[in-house]
This record gives C-alpha cells, structure tokens and sequence, in this order.
C-alpha cells in the first residue's frame, strides 16, 4: 500500500517539478533586445547657396539626425539655431561634384556631424548620424 502511495506522490511531484524547472528555465533566457534610437529634426528644410561660379545655384534638404539619447534631444531645443547654422555652414561648402555624386552623401553626413559636435558647447558628442530626406540642387 505504501508503495502505491508514494508512487502517485511521485506522479504529481516530477510533472510540478518539470514545470517548475521550465518556468525557471524560461526566466533566465534572455529577454529580446529592442534596438533604441533617437532622432532629432532641427526645424523644416535647409536651403543656401552652393559653393559655386553661378551664385543662383541652391541646395534644399530636410535632414533628421541620430543623437545619443532623449536627454540630447531636449537639450538641442534650446541650441536649434546653433546646429542650423552649423548645417548651412558645411552645406554652403559644398561643389556641385560633391552633391551631383551619390556616394559622396556619406562624406557629407560625415562632415555635418562633425562640425555640430564641434560647434556645440558639451563635453560630449551628441550627434551620430545625419539621414537625408530630401536633397535637391536647385
């Protein structure tokens, strides 16, 4: 009789036991990561005047930019007008053979942030990346 008993407690305890262990297992896994980025448009489009002989050659872009957290954000608001004229700066640098290549985007998005960084008074950089959305030479 007694070993009927322990039997059917032996029954019960090893499936509890396997949840339990399951349970456990499924806790310790790590969670999927979400990837976090944050984003910053300094106002609406940029539009100056391209470093070249016809003075009526413009460029127009919209550019949002990736920063190192929502505290930069909050602190770019207060400096919009600084990263403005940091981007007029570099754009009204540019050639029309800078702008009319395609793989020279990279250069300029490399160029802006650098010298947003450069401009801004923090110990840090803020900036990341620099996307276009749009950009035409007018």
């Amino acid at each position: 009789m007694m070993k009927k008993s322990m039997l059917s407690k032996i029954a019960i305890i090893i499936p509890i036991i396997l949840i339990a262990l399951f349970v456990i297992s499924a806790c310790d896994s790590p969670e999927p990561r979400i990837l976090t980025s944050f984003y910053y448009t300094p106002g609406g489009p940029f539009t100056t005047n391209v470093n070249d002989n016809d003075p009526r050659r413009r460029i127009r872009c919209t550019i949002v930019f990736e920063v190192v957290d929502e505290r930069a954000i909050e602190e770019l608001d207060e400096v919009v007008f600084k990263v403005r004229s940091s981007v007029l700066s570099v754009l009204g640098e540019l050639t029309i053979p800078e702008i009319t290549t395609h793989r020279d985007f990279e250069d300029i998005s490399r160029r802006l942030i650098e010298r947003i960084n450069e401009d801004l008074p923090t110990d840090h950089d803020l900036f990341k990346q620099a996307y276009f959305t749009e950009f035409a030479l007018e």
